[in-house]
């Protein structure tokens, strides 16, 4: 990047175009756009990025800023074509050469003129762009069908459409030494705490990497904070601009990474993530039911499996009226080495669906439920109850939205049987107990984590197990410290 001499703009406009074309490699990379031109008696010279400006807009821009008298330019040329002839609504006078070709590289294009010491910036980017379409993690049976894209402008777009609140910002930092991705801090201005706007604010701009190509994870790692080997999510992903919008409204503060169509919500609390927009395009009676199945869901696929081994291990411990349970064909290997296998097995189904072509996918799916599920019991390999068990509860854990906590509910359930395996119910309880105590100490910046639980607040708790009717949501969340605590405005 230039030195501290090279940060201005030189009035000759030899020494800028000489420095960008070193600095930029202009004729050893062949998408560095350079071209000169003639402003009334003056030399002139535009770069861009071969792919990621619109030409068409382009053309119609220069040939309204070619349209004049020459000998009206020969004084202070670049602030008449910035006021008179530069007709695009973006456009901008920079005086920093570091800002200019960050800029170039952004997908914009920078303009020189001869004894000039600005250049003009013209926003006239056309990045590669699929169309909003539905999200595949987060499918509702009614409501919208689109979702955000890898493209910025168009994310905070859908929001906006949602949300025509003045008050709604979108503020960028850069991120990353030399990929200087544009990340947006989005949130409402007279709703959301200044003080956790600035403290996401604060953790981005003290990010310090050449590069976050992975975008929102590589992100999210370095502004949690905490310890960040524990695997329960601390932010909530979504594709849904529908989802934002209400998070917005409730005072989270939302952060989008360019180059992704996950946008992150924080705080988040465990809650969070076993509700679904499916639940607030039902009745509410309905979403309340489809809520609390979903959590059942969850907590079966975290301690089903290794209750069950536990209570084989020790049957004795089993009631008259359950003691129907047990494997009656075990298979030749210990329980315990079955489960772990299964789940094994089960990742790396699911990996190799996510990895095959879509048309190969169902093949796969049907190759690892029938064929090794089935033929591995008929052989003896594994008992129907490790089999039938591990279904269930990877059914449960795939109940969430949150592929996250999927993931973490799954690699508990891992640890759960190795402790089972071990201690065989002691275990059990003490990793239960041990995951309770890591989640009441978890915190999403600064917050708790299983609030409204603990620490307890009994009308935020109802919120959180039951879908209430809109018109009973009077209040934004405590816990977030909204300066609008009134969602009823008068």
């Amino acid at each position: 990047m230039p030195t501290e001499i090279d940060m201005k703009i030189h009035k000759e406009i030899d020494s800028n175009i000489n420095y960008i074309k070193d600095l930029l490699g202009v004729g050893e990379t062949f998408d560095v756009i350079f071209r000169e031109y003639k402003v009334g008696h003056r030399r002139a010279a535009s770069f861009s990025i071969n792919g990621m400006t619109n030409d068409m807009l382009l053309s119609g821009i220069f040939q309204d800023m070619l349209i004049f008298n020459q000998e009206q330019l020969s004084i202070n040329t670049l602030q008449k074509l910035f006021y008179s002839h530069a007709t695009h609504s973006q456009v901008k006078l920079v005086d920093n050469m570091n800002d200019a070709i960050i800029s170039m590289l952004s997908g914009e294009l920078i303009f020189f003129v001869d004894n000039e010491d600005q250049v003009l910036i013209f926003d006239a980017r056309a990045y590669p762009i699929r169309s909003p379409e539905e999200s595949n993690i987060e499918k509702v049976t009614r409501g919208s069908r689109d979702s955000f894209v890898e493209t910025l402008p168009f994310n905070t777009t859908l929001i906006r459409r949602r949300l025509r609140d003045p008050n709604l910002r979108f503020e960028i930092v850069k991120v990353g030494a030399r990929s200087q991705t544009d990340v947006a801090i989005a949130y409402i201005k007279d709703i959301a705490n200044p003080s956790l706007i600035e403290t996401i604010k604060e953790r981005l701009n003290n990010i310090v990497i050449d590069g976050v190509p992975m975008a929102e994870k590589a992100v999210e790692e370095f502004i949690t904070g905490g310890n960040r080997w524990n695997p329960l999510p601390k932010v909530r992903y979504t594709e849904r601009p529908d989802a934002v919008a209400v998070h917005l409204l409730e005072g989270h503060v939302c952060v989008l990474v360019d180059t992704t169509p996950s946008v992150m919500i924080m705080p988040t609390t465990f809650w969070h993530h076993v509700q679904h927009v499916e639940e607030y395009h039902q009745n509410p009676l309905i979403g309340s039911y489809l809520r609390l199945v979903r959590l059942f869901g969850v907590i079966l696929a975290l301690v089903l499996p290794p209750l069950w081994l536990a209570l084989v291990y020790q049957h004795h411990l089993l009631p008259a009226s359950l003691s129907f349970l047990g494997p009656h064909d075990p298979g030749v290997m210990p329980l315990g080495v079955q489960f772990i296998l299964a789940e094994i097995g089960i990742e790396l189904v699911r990996m190799a669906t996510i990895h095959v072509p879509s048309a190969q996918s169902t093949a796969l799916g049907f190759i690892g439920s029938f064929m090794l599920g089935e033929f591995a019991t008929k052989v003896g390999l594994f008992g129907n109850e490790v089999i039938f068990y591990t279904a269930i509860a990877a059914v449960g854990a795939f109940a969430t939205p949150s592929v996250e906590l999927s993931m973490a509910v799954r690699f508990f359930r891992l640890i759960l049987l190795v402790l089972v395996m071990l201690w065989k119910f002691p275990g059990l309880i003490v990793g239960l107990v041990a995951l309770f105590l890591m989640t009441v100490f978890t915190k999403s910046f600064d917050y708790p984590y299983l609030w409204p639980l603990v620490p307890f607040n009994f009308a935020a708790m109802k919120d959180v197990l039951f879908r209430l009717p809109m018109p009973s949501k009077i209040l934004r969340p405590a816990i977030l410290k909204p300066l609008d605590k009134d969602r009823q405005e008068k």
